[in-house]
């Protein structure tokens, strides 16, 4: 299933249900409102990233301006058919134009051969992709 990239600024009453599924199972969920979390995030500098297939969100991510990836998830239906592995190489290419040239994950030892694959190299702190 073929997966575009979109940086969500204000989510629609659509796309807030659709991140909603993609947190439902997620190991540390909002501990407030999910539009809280948003406002709480965004306030951080930091940018939603997320995926979209046939006009629905399928996986996110936030992007900091550091380049840190955090809070990486997708819709468990999805889960095992390639959406982040989409979303991120998605991500990589769209690099120049997100002014990013760096990219960090904290850990990510359960995702290794992703990112991996992926040409993320390891360091003491995690996983680092250069543009």
């Amino acid at each position: 299933m073929p997966v575009s990239l979109e940086v969500i600024n204000r989510p629609d009453a659509a796309d807030l249900a659709d991140l909603e599924k993609i947190y439902a199972d997620y190991p540390v969920p909002p501990t407030s409102s999910f539009e809280n979390w948003l406002d709480m995030q965004r306030e951080t500098g930091a940018m939603l990233i997320a995926g979209r297939f046939n006009g629905r969100l399928l996986g996110a991510l936030w992007l900091t301006n550091n380049g840190r990836i955090e809070h990486l998830c997708v819709r468990a239906l999805t889960r095992r058919r390639g959406t982040a592995r989409q979303l991120l190489q998605l991500l990589q290419s769209h690099a120049t134009q997100l002014q990013i040239s760096r990219l960090h994950v904290v850990g990510g030892e359960e995702l290794s051969g992703l990112w991996q694959s992926l040409n993320f190299k390891r360091d003491d702190s995690g996983w680092v992709w250069l543009h």
